[in-house]
């Protein structure tokens, strides 16, 4: 990761809000015409205290950040409610080979398949990753400061 300057991260928001974000958005009107408000996610958060659980649960030294859109209601309050909407999912991952300068090509996500693939009873509990991924992050729209 390298910085970047506050006028390239503004370019890159200005440029993805005409392109991705609009036509997302239009077609998220159209897919749930109930839900004339609907508008494609502008950003995600999450705590410090979130990152370091998910990378300390899992003993990491890195972590990948996959794309998804969210395929199931995650409110009963339709104004709340992710479905349709992309998302980040984070996953830790550990570079065994390189674990004081890790890579991302010899980096590997750790999940648990036998965890992912059990019903969400049988997952680590709320705030407990090891082997597990997170999600639900708080969106923008509709969660916005």
């Amino acid at each position: 990761m390298e910085p970047v300057s506050n006028a390239a991260i503004i370019k890159m928001k200005v440029e993805y809000e005409n392109t991705l974000r609009k036509s997302s958005t239009e077609n998220l009107r159209k897919k749930f015409p109930d839900r004339p408000w609907i508008q494609e996610v502008q950003s995600a958060w999450v705590s410090k205290n979130e990152l370091l659980a998910l990378l300390e649960d899992n003993k990491a030294n890195g972590l990948r950040i996959h794309y998804g859109c969210h395929n199931e209601s995650t409110s009963k309050d339709p104004r709340a409610d992710y479905l349709g909407l992309h998302n980040v999912i984070l996953v830790a991952t550990i570079d065994s080979v390189n674990p004081d300068n890790p890579t991302t090509e010899n980096s590997v996500d750790q999940l648990d398949v036998t965890k992912t693939e059990q019903a969400n009873a049988m997952l680590p509990p709320p705030g407990s990753y090891g082997g597990s991924g997170g999600d639900l992050i708080p969106l923008c729209p509709p969660n916005c400061p």
